[in-house]
Formats: structure tokens, C-alpha cells, sequence
């Protein structure tokens, strides 16, 4: 967490001009309230469409007026559904419009440190070192959220919550976490899907619906946005059609020929090395499917195959969302490589996962060489 906030502090000072809003990645092109802008004029990056940090801020500084902000977000039913990073913030400043923006990214460092705890016991319960947790830190959920501000580093932090207190027996945080996953971001329902079936596996029946009744808040939620625009309609438009699409289309960076050589092959590796584990979570649960259904690490696989099969799916989709470069498909399903990491490690071969994640990691920081470039000429003078 120190070292985060670090960076976070020597970036804002060296390469944004000492304004901390720039964490949240405002597109030139997006359009912001007045009463945003006169209050805290907003860093604008060079790319017009900015990323999904921006919307969490605007909700942040006024969560209970959602609908009159709607007008400003790209998918506002989309973005007032995923309430519980901007409201959070909001509370913890009690309203200040100030301590917004600090409270915002205390949270965002407070589930960085506490996924990587989590982690750490959960090599632990493995027989490992706890040092392992730090790899938390580099799964791509956790550098989006370092870099832009996002919602998927909380989100698998709170997986990593789920995974280690069902395998503590702590049944009950468990199912608090899952019941707020959703509110963090949607596909925290396959956290409940997850220990639903679990206890469906086990033929605990009343556990079973104790685990679907968790869904229930999330549902009303969404069902209370009905009336915003901006909801997501998918259609098909061919098998593997976004994965082809990437291959196919290939970015056009706007750098000499040998760095555009070396970010297209991070780019083919990352894709590899995604879809090889997306297919290994599928069958790591054929794999567990003769161990006891008692066995407390059910959960873990259980998720790690709900992600891999939305995977599956959507790459199949349009719009493809999640599936439009290695900065979409590397955070949103980084609980698969999560979770190949913990079985790695309870077989003692982590270095498959490893080889696994390393592109798509090596990719998401090389997201970080501009900022940090300015940083080394900061600091040095230059």
C-alpha cells in the first residue's frame, strides 16, 4: 500500500501537474458538470474517450443524484449500477465535496492491501510462503485500478475475501462479501453463483438458498435503474469473433516500428496466454469434479469456472466490452488467474500460472512507462 500510494504521489507531482483527478483517466472528449469543473477543474488526458475511472468520480462526488448526472456518463444505467466504490467514498466523507477524491483512493489502496493480504493467507493455507500475496499486485485487475482508478481491483480482492473465509469456515463474511461483490462491479454475482453451487454440490439445501437470497438487493437495485438509458443489449456476431477481431485488427500505436513490433507480440502473447487459462479453469473443475464435495477449496474452482465460461461467451458477443483489447479481457476475468495461481500453488507447480499471467502483465504495465519516464526526468533533474 506504501509503495502505491508512492507512485500515485510521484506521478500526480512529476506528470500531472500535481493534480490528483488525472488518476481517474477524464477523456479530452468527455463533458463534465459545471459544478464539477468549477469546483475541481479536471485533468484531461489525450485520448477523447477517457476510461472507466472518470464516470466512478463524477458519481462519487454526488452518488444520490445520479439521474441528474446520467446525462454526463456514456451508459449511466451500466455506471449507477456498479454504486458501491462512489457511495462508499461519498460516506466516508461525509459529504465534503473535498475529501471525496482522498476518500475515493483510500479505498481503492485499503482493497489493494487487503487482497493482497488475503492472498497471502491463502498461499498460506496452501503451504506456501505468505510472500506470494504480492502477486496479487500484479494481476491486471490490480493495475487498472492503480493506473485508472477501476473497480476490478476491489472486485477480485473481494473474491480473494470470499475464497479465503469459505476456507477458513467463516461462512458468514463470506456471503457478506458476496452479497456486496455485485454492487462493486455485475460479475460479482458469480461469487454467489459460485457458493450457491457449492452448497447444491454438498445438498444443503437451505444453505443453498441462503447463498441465492444474497442476489435479491443486487436485483432491486438494477430493477430501481430501469428507467435510465444505457443498458447493454447483446447479439451475436460469430464464434470467437472479438479474439479474431484483436488479431485481425491490431492496434494502430502511434510509435516508431520497433516499439509497435514489440507491443503487437505483448499484445498475440497476452491473448495466448488469457486464453489458455480461461480454458485451464474449465478444465481444472473436470479435473476436481471426483474431490469431496466437502472440500473447501470448491468455491475457489467454482468461480474460477464461471469466469472462464463468461469468457467464453462474450468473446462470441457484440458489443464486445470486455473483450476489446488486453486491458478489458486482462482485468475483467482476472480472478482466472487467480485462481490458477492457488491451485499452482497447492500442487507446489505455480510456474505455469506464472508463465500464464506474465504477458498480460508485462502488457498492463507497460501502461505505466509514460508516466514513469516523467518521473526519472523529474527526479533527476532533466
Amino acid at each position: 500500500m506504501a509503495a502505491v500510494l508512492l507512485w500515485w504521489t510521484l506521478a500526480v507531482h512529476y506528470a500531472y501537474d500535481g493534480r490528483w483527478n488525472a488518476l481517474y483517466c477524464t477523456g479530452s472528449g468527455i463533458r463534465m458538470p459545471q459544478w464539477l469543473e468549477s469546483r475541481e477543474p479536471v485533468y484531461r488526458v489525450v485520448s477523447p474517450a477517457g476510461y472507466d475511472g472518470q464516470w466512478f468520480h463524477l458519481l462519487a462526488h454526488r452518488p444520490l443524484e445520479m439521474r441528474e448526472s446520467a446525462q454526463f456518463m456514456d451508459a449511466p444505467a451500466l455506471r449507477c449500477q456498479r454504486i458501491l466504490l462512489p457511495l462508499a467514498a461519498w460516506l466516508l466523507a461525509g459529504g465534503r465535496f473535498e475529501w471525496v477524491d482522498p476518500a475515493y483512493f483510500s479505498l481503492i489502496l485499503a482493497s489493494l492491501g487487503a487482497g493482497t493480504w488475503w492472498t497471502a493467507r491463502l498461499a498460506e493455507l496452501r503451504g506456501a510462503s505468505p510472500a506470494w500475496g504480492l502477486l496479487f499486485l500484479l494481476l491486471p485487475s490490480s493495475l487498472s485500478s492503480i493506473d485508472r482508478m477501476l473497480a476490478d481491483g476491489p472486485l477480485v480482492a473481494a473474491a480473494a475475501g470470499f475464497f479465503y473465509y469459505l476456507e477458513t469456515d467463516s461462512p458468514r463474511a463470506a456471503w457478506i462479501i458476496a452479497l456486496i461483490a455485485p454492487f462493486i462491479r455485475e460479475t460479482g454475482l458469480l461469487l454467489v453463483a459460485a457458493g450457491s453451487a457449492c452448497q447444491a454440490l454438498r445438498r444443503r439445501w437451505k444453505e443453498c438458498l441462503a447463498w441465492m437470497i444474497a442476489v435479491i438487493p443486487f436485483l432491486l437495485w438494477v430493477h430501481s435503474l430501469r428507467d435510465l438509458p444505457g443498458r447493454t443489449q447483446f447479439v451475436w456476431k460469430g464464434l470467437f469473433s472479438s479474439a479474431i477481431r484483436i488479431l485481425t485488427d491490431p492496434a494502430d500505436y502511434p510509435f516508431g516500428p520497433w516499439i509497435r513490433i514489440v507491443l503487437h507480440a505483448l499484445d498475440l502473447a497476452s491473448l495466448a496466454g488469457f486464453l489458455c487459462s480461461t480454458a485451464l479453469c474449465l478444465v481444472l473443475i473436470w479435473r476436481k469434479r471426483t474431490a469431496g464435495a466437502d472440500d473447501a477449496k470448491w468455491p475457489t474452482w467454482l468461480t474460477g469456472a464461471g469466469f472462464g465460461g463468461a469468457a467464453l461467451i462474450l468473446v462470441n458477443l457484440e458489443p464486445r466490452h470486455a473483450w476489446d483489447d488486453f486491458y478489458a479481457y486482462g482485468r475483467v476475468f482476472s480472478i482466472i488467474f487467480l485462481v490458477l495461481l492457488l491451485d499452482g500453488l497447492d500442487r507446489r507447480r505455480p510456474l505455469l500460472a506464472l508463465g500464464l499471467l506474465a504477458p498480460v502483465a508485462a502488457r498492463m504495465a507497460a501502461q505505466f512507462a509514460s508516466p514513469a519516464w516523467r518521473i526519472l526526468k523529474g527526479l533527476s533533474g532533466i
